[in-house]
C-alpha cells in the first residue's frame, strides 16, 4: 500500500477513535448528570420527611393518593411542573459541570493524539 494511502488510513481511524470516544464520553457524562438530578428530587424528598423514613413513605403515600384521586388535567399539570423542576435541575448540573467536562475531553484528546 502506498505511504499516502496508509497515513490517509491512519488518520481516518485516529478520527474515528476520538469521534467513538467523544461520544461515549459524553453519554456517559449526561447519564451521571441525570442520575445526580434523580437522586437531587430524592434527597428534597427526604429533606421534607426529615430525614425520618416513616415520614419519608408517609408523604410518598400521601402524595401518590392525591396524584391518584386527582383529574387528568390536574395531573397533567404536575406532571409538566414536575418535569420543569427536573429540567432545571439537569441544567443547573449542565451548567455547573460543563467546564470541567470540556477541558477534561481536551486534555484526553491531546494526550491521545501525542500516542497514536
Amino acid at each position: 500500500m502506498p505511504e499516502p494511502m496508509r497515513a490517509r488510513f491512519a488518520r481516518a481511524r485516529r478520527l474515528l477513535a476520538d469521534g467513538c470516544h467523544l461520544l461515549l464520553s459524553a453519554v456517559l457524562w449526561v447519564s451521571g448528570i441525570l442520575l445526580a438530578a434523580l437522586g437531587a428530587l430524592l434527597a428534597f424528598m427526604i429533606l421534607m420527611a426529615d430525614g425520618r423514613p416513616s415520614r419519608f413513605f408517609a408523604q410518598l403515600q400521601n402524595l401518590s393518593a392525591h396524584y391518584l384521586s386527582a383529574d387528568q388535567a390536574a395531573r397533567a399539570s404536575f406532571n409538566g411542573q414536575l418535569f420543569g423542576v427536573f429540567l432545571g435541575i439537569v441544567g443547573m448540573f449542565l451548567i455547573a459541570r460543563l467546564p470541567s467536562f470540556v477541558l477534561r475531553l481536551r486534555r484526553e484528546l491531546r494526550r491521545g493524539g501525542d500516542r497514536g
